[in-house]
């Protein structure tokens, strides 16, 4: 091998080296941290997809089934107008949340 050849392959190894190290310094970790430092592990995926009613925004409540952006946000503003909700039927004070909505998000739907 040429001096050339040597200096090549020794930058080509060390900018390898330098991409992965900042790939792996700007991976987003695996585990949300909590505000006390210790990592938050959900027993189930379905615990990690939970929405709290009085807490979630637009995006977490279009996951539910059943709610659009139009209805997420119905909720948000009556949210923002009465209060927060005491159990999870009290949703139904918004229009076109019906008893048949709620029942799919047994398990999934909660109010803190």
């Amino acid at each position: 091998m040429t001096r050339q050849e040597i200096v090549f392959l020794a930058v080509s190894l060390a900018a390898s080296a330098l991409i992965l190290g900042l790939a792996f310094l700007d991976a987003a970790p695996l585990r949300p941290v909590e505000e006390d430092g210790n990592t938050y592990a959900a027993d189930t995926l379905l615990d990690a997809a939970q929405v709290d009613l009085n807490t979630a925004g637009l995006e977490a409540l279009c996951t539910l089934p059943g709610i659009g952006e139009k209805k997420a946000q119905a909720i948000l503003d009556d949210r923002a107008a009465n209060g927060p909700y005491e159990r999870v039927e009290d949703v139904t004070r918004v229009s076109g949340i019906t008893q048949n909505t709620i029942r799919n998000w047994t398990r999934i739907a909660y109010v803190s």
